[in-house]
């Protein structure tokens, strides 16, 4: 037989394990409101707090037990007056619960120290001219005074930094001072004690120069410019006077140099070589701001070129009384005659005229550049309408050596004034081995003689009006001069009338008859040579 049992109802157990749950949130309700402070680092305040309640109360003691008060602005503390740097304060903060709160205030300490004095990185400051002045600190300050000068300022900071950036102290290279500061860790804290540090602006800058300006250099000898400081604008280039085909290179950051182009004549002989460096804040500035005083010009010359080969090509293009035979010829290129611009080729010269006048030969001297080479390179520019100073520089060689290569030869021959004071004096015109004329002429007075020695024509007019004051201070005024020839000062060769001629009667000039000044004109040139003779002495 079955038997069915049926089960008893057994009560729910829940309100077992519900009943802590009201103190459980009475609990976590206490804990939410009761009294406290929790702290936190800030980089303006002293410190950054959060508070459950009321703060009754706020400071900060020191070492000695004396108590500043302390303000709570937007969840900061700021003491109400100075602390020292680098201390050690003991916070306090009494908090009171809510009204009905049944305890009494909660006081929470909390020990921090405040910032030390930041200190200067480094007590020997480079400042570049003209730019602001970085000053780094071993920790980040609110502010910081200088005074330098006589003038004190000051430079704050919204939120404390480690570097500040002051004006310019130095405006030019090569000056120097000395800077004071105090530093402020936080704008709650005391200043620091003041620090003086020195300063300077680093030296003009300067430059070298290689090969050295008191020697002669060759044709395409490079130019090296050695700078004492980097150079932080490369891009900027000297100035070449005058230019030279070629190109400036940077060998490195300190080190510019300018290469003429070997293909060409380079530098040419007896050349002045100018390199101009632009100074100031607009030339060239070193990378630490240093830069020329001002603008820098420097100097190099060439050697000039052989006289004996000076003289050889004049003498092979009829511009001396000379002919050239040279022992080996040199070849017509221009590398070949370049070379024997510098070194002269052997060979001897001889006289072009059986007939020439013994003063005239007096005046050679192979290898020696005097009277009879100026005025025989005067004559030569004056064909080639180049200034005639007889100086053979870098053009006067150039073409020579071009009409050498054309063999373009004098188009005028060679001529010749001989002026013998004997009386009754004479001028003898010699051109091309043969005595044109002789004439009686007239030289200086004793008053106002005429220059002894040997010149070449200098300045030449067709006519001029001559005037001055004679050596009596007499006034005179001749217009109309014509064919005149200056050869020293203000001595000339030049047509006059008088009533007769042969004896001292000018005030230094070689006087001619205008008809025999008229046939002499065309004979006498830019660099003819011109000898005065002293009684002594007879024609030739």
């Amino acid at each position: 037989m079955l038997e069915t049992r049926s089960g008893k109802h057994r009560p729910h157990r829940w309100g077992t394990y519900l009943w802590p749950l009201p103190f459980l949130a009475a609990g976590l309700a206490a804990y939410a409101i009761w009294p406290r402070v929790s702290f936190g680092a800030s980089s303006r305040a002293l410190a950054r707090i959060t508070v459950t309640g009321h703060v009754l109360m706020a400071d900060a003691v020191n070492a000695h037990g004396q108590a500043i008060p302390l303000v709570i602005k937007n969840g900061q503390l700021w003491p109400s007056r100075s602390l020292h740097a680098g201390s050690v304060y003991d916070v306090r903060i009494a908090v009171q619960g809510p009204s009905w709160w049944p305890f009494g205030p909660v006081t929470v300490t909390h020990t921090v120290t405040t910032p030390t004095d930041p200190i200067l990185a480094s007590n020997h400051l480079i400042v570049s001219p003209g730019k602001p002045l970085s000053l780094s600190l071993s920790a980040p300050a609110s502010s910081i005074r200088i005074m330098a000068s006589g003038r004190i300022s000051e430079v704050t900071a919204p939120v404390p930094q480690q570097v500040y950036s002051i004006n310019s102290l130095g405006t030019v290279p090569g000056q120097q001072g000395t800077l004071t500061v105090e530093t402020q860790a936080r704008a709650w804290e005391s200043v620091s004690m003041p620090k003086t540090l020195s300063w300077r602006t680093p030296g003009w800058l300067k430059v070298t120069t290689s090969p050295s300006v008191y020697h002669p250099i060759g044709l395409y000898t490079p130019l090296l410019l050695s700078f004492s400081q980097p150079i932080a604008n490369p891009r900027i280039t000297p100035r070449l006077s005058p230019s030279i085909p070629g190109h400036w290179i940077w060998k490195n950051n300190q080190t510019e140099e300018f290469i003429p182009n070997s293909s060409t004549w380079g530098y040419g002989p007896n050349a002045v070589i100018n390199v101009t460096l632009p100074g100031g804040k607009n030339g060239y500035i070193a990378t630490d701001g240093a830069y020329f005083p001002k603008t820098l010009s420097v100097n190099w010359a060439t050697a000039p070129g052989s006289t004996l080969r000076l003289q050889e090509l004049l003498a092979k293009l009829g511009y001396l009384p000379l002919k050239w035979i040279p022992s080996t010829p040199v070849a017509p290129t221009l590398p070949a005659q370049i070379a024997a611009m510098e070194t002269a080729p052997s060979g001897q010269f001889q006289w072009e005229y059986a007939q020439t006048p013994a003063a005239l030969q007096s005046l050679w001297v192979p290898g020696q550049y005097n009277v009879m080479v100026k005025g025989a390179v005067m004559n030569f520019e004056r064909v080639e309408g180049m200034p005639t100073d007889g100086v053979a520089g870098p053009a006067v060689w150039k073409a020579l050596i071009n009409a050498d290569l054309a063999d373009q030869t004098n188009p005028d021959g060679y001529t010749y004034a001989y002026v013998s004071e004997n009386l009754p004096e004479t001028l003898t015109l010699w051109h091309n081995g043969q005595i044109i004329l002789k004439t009686l002429a007239n030289t200086g007075i004793p008053q106002s003689p005429t220059y002894l020695g040997t010149y070449p024509v200098y300045l030449r007019y067709r006519s001029q009006t001559m005037q001055g004051v004679n050596p009596f201070g007499v006034k005179y005024y001749d217009p109309g001069v014509p064919y005149i020839n200056y050869f020293k000062g203000g001595d000339a060769v030049h047509g006059f009338p008088r009533a007769s001629y042969g004896f001292p009667q000018s005030l230094g000039c070689v006087e001619l008859p205008i008809p025999v000044a008229a046939r002499v004109w065309p004979y006498m040139h830019y660099g003819t040579l011109v000898t005065v003779a002293p009684p002594t002495k007879s024609a030739s």
